[in-house]
């Protein structure tokens, strides 16, 4: 099964699971700054250290900056969310999408 990438699946002619498949968010900048006023990596560098994760700047640079989750092991968004005091549905959240026209609402007329 294939992410979608941006844009609306009804339009690329997708349908099925592809169509259902969720978006999500990576919030960790944001949760960051919110917080622990952290504007920077340098302080998540020694935190992640602390939990067993030694990376080294630009690797936590490209985890932070990432826009959709990036592909990281269980331990590592546990160690974060520990770090940050934040649950993983702060971490990561569900991107939203429009209505379609053809979309039936929740009583379903």
């Amino acid at each position: 099964m294939k992410a979608v990438p941006g844009g609306q699946a009804e339009d690329r002619g997708l349908s099925g699971p592809e169509v259902l498949q969720p978006r999500c968010v990576w919030r960790l900048r944001e949760l960051m700054a919110v917080r622990r006023s952290w504007y920077t990596t340098t302080k998540l560098v020694p935190e992640l250290h602390r939990y067993g994760f030694d990376f080294d700047r630009s690797t936590v640079y490209r985890l932070v900056s990432a826009e959709q989750p990036p592909k990281i092991p269980l331990e590592l968004v546990v160690a974060l969310c520990k770090i940050l005091d934040c649950r993983f549905e702060d971490l990561v959240a569900e991107e939203a999408r429009p209505a379609s026209s053809n979309t039936l609402g929740w009583w379903g007329v």
